[in-house]
């Protein structure tokens, strides 16, 4: 067996023990992917207590290229939610992601300052602290470009796996603190919740109305929803026995019953102008003349265009009531640019939409295809991206992105931005999924492999303990200040805000904890809104931190 074979061999069989470490739960917890990381230790111990080496060479290359196809495809699947997750409370919390970020470089600066800690050691530390490979991945990568030697930055890999068990342990002890000190009674957070989600639900819902304010009666429905500003649409009405597609240039009329989608938070608002009709289902009574169809646009050429391309000043005999992005229906309003794979949901005769399926494609076998040479392009302009020098000031070394920061955030820009020119870098989830998997999988085992010798022996020594515990500093302090303070000034939900604490240290099994204390989505929304801006302030804290105290 050659020695490149026998290192693939290794790294599979530790990726299998790995993920099935990973897979084991105690009441809902577990280390998930992490324990790949602990299955490499244990891997590199054993091979270097039986005087087997491994190529060098083909682990370098796995652990370079699992992260730069880890970031990429993390990129492109956080990229689209990026900007949109800073409208409102996302606003808010993505400040409390900066300030727990910027509190955690804090404690890391002052250990190295006043504690016995090497440069690589501390950025392990720190990247275990918040459980964060990406920031681990750029860490290591600048100490290499400062020229720090390999055997050195290797300790960033032992203080690393010392620091993240006890990070998901240190979480939860904080979250129940911040519980208890608040008095926090799960229900009543949770009716709270409820209550807010149904004002902020940005999903489009149905609404059935009956036209009898004589203000509006010979008003065109273009003209009504132009004064409504689009956050509404029209999809069916009926006019006595009638049922009717209703196009912009009909005119409303007395008696007419009109199935409205908007947000819930216009509920109100509609039931000012019109008599509201909850015991009636237009949709359900008109089914057999006016069917609703969901058509995909894969075209290339229509992405980016704006509905008011398709809808053009001709009377059509369907309506678009609403398109889907992610899960999220949102108002068609003229402006709204559509992106690669959107849900155009068309109300009309099957007969009548045959135009506007050509036009926007609906090709679901091209939907799920996966642009290899786009996606790869994307990855060649983020490493070299990545290799661009930049200088900030009163720091003497220029700083660069590398090819963790580089790929990571060129793809956020074009997942957001959906296409260049005719180029779509839309790539299916579940494949950006399985690119994620593999690509921290390789990095996460490759570590383990080199950091496996020295990681027994210092595990078991006080100087372990040590880490452990400048480890939990780093973590809790941040958490524990942000946490007080945002619940004393905001009054936020506390599972919003938890689950906010724990994507601000990127920890999954955290937020498994709150969200087990309920049966909502509010930690998982907090987790999520945090998720991407995080990443990319724990990537950059991380080469900040090795350029400023090297």
């Amino acid at each position: 067996m050659s020695l490149t074979v026998l290192t693939i061999l290794c790294i599979s069989i530790t990726s299998c023990i790995g993920i099935f470490i990973g897979s084991l739960k105690f009441r809902g917890i577990g280390l998930g992917v992490g324990g790949v990381l602990f299955a490499g230790l244990l891997s590199g111990y054993l091979l270097e207590h039986y005087s087997i080496v491994l190529n060098p060479e083909v682990l370098a290359f796995l652990k370079e290229f699992g992260l730069i196809l880890f970031l990429y495809s993390m990129g492109l699947s956080v990229g689209p939610n990026i900007f949109s997750s800073l409208r409102k409370n996302g606003l808010t919390l993505n400040l409390i992601s900066l300030g727990v970020v910027s509190l955690g470089t804090l404690c890391a600066v002052l250990i190295f300052k006043f504690g016995t800690i090497s440069l690589p050691e501390l950025i392990g530390l720190y990247s275990g602290a918040v459980t964060s490979t990406p920031a681990l991945g750029s860490g290591q990568q600048i100490l290499t470009e400062l020229g720090e030697s390999a055997e050195l930055i290797e300790k960033s890999g032992f203080t690393y796996a010392i620091a993240y068990p006890f990070t998901i342990i240190s979480s939860i002890l904080i979250f129940v603190f911040l519980k208890v000190i608040f008095h926090v009674k799960i229900t009543d957070e949770v009716a709270a919740y409820e209550a807010e989600k149904v004002d902020d639900d940005p999903h489009m819902q149905a609404f059935n109305v009956l036209v009898n304010n004589p203000s509006f009666d010979g008003l065109e429905i273009g003209k009504f929803l132009k004064m409504m500003h689009y956050t509404m649409t029209i999809s069916r009405m009926k006019r006595g026995d009638e049922y009717i597609i209703p196009h912009e240039h009909i005119k409303l009329q007395i008696g007419d019953i009109l199935l409205i989608f908007g947000p819930r938070k216009i509920f109100q608002e509609i039931s000012f102008l019109f008599k509201t009709d909850p015991d009636r289902d237009l949709m359900e009574e008109s089914a057999k003349q006016i069917q609703s169809q969901k058509l995909l646009l894969t075209n290339p050429a229509r992405v980016g265009k704006p509905l008011k391309k398709i809808l053009g000043d001709t009377r059509h005999h369907w309506v678009i009531s609403r398109v889907i992005r992610n899960g999220i229906s949102m108002s068609p309003t003229p402006d709204l640019k559509l992106a690669y794979a959107d849900q155009i949901v068309v109300v009309g005769k099957k007969e009548e939409t045959k135009t506007l399926i050509r036009y926007l494609g609906n090709d679901l076998e091209r939907a799920n295809d996966t642009r290899f040479i786009p996606f790869f392009l994307g990855m060649i302009l983020g490493i070299l991206v990545g290799l661009i020098p930049f200088h900030i000031p009163g720091v003497e070394i220029p700083l660069k992105l590398g090819t963790s920061g580089g790929p990571l955030i060129i793809a956020m820009f074009l997942s957001y931005r959906g296409s260049l020119a005719r180029i779509v870098f839309y790539t299916p989830a579940h494949v950006l999924n399985a690119f994620k998997f593999l690509g921290i999988l390789l990095f996460l085992a490759v570590v383990g492999l080199a950091s496996g010798p020295g990681f027994a022996k210092l595990i078991s020594s006080t100087e372990g303990l040590y880490f452990v515990g400048l480890g939990v500093l780093i973590t809790t302090v941040p958490l524990l200040i942000v946490g007080i303070v945002v619940r004393l000034t905001k009054k936020m939900n506390y599972l919003t805000l938890c689950g906010a604490l724990s994507g601000c240290i990127t920890s999954l099994p955290s937020m498994t904890f709150v969200a087990n204390m309920s049966n909502t989505n509010a930690p998982a929304l907090g987790y999520a809104t945090v998720y991407p801006v995080t990443i990319a302030l724990r990537v950059i804290s991380a080469q900040v931190l090795a350029l400023m105290l090297f």
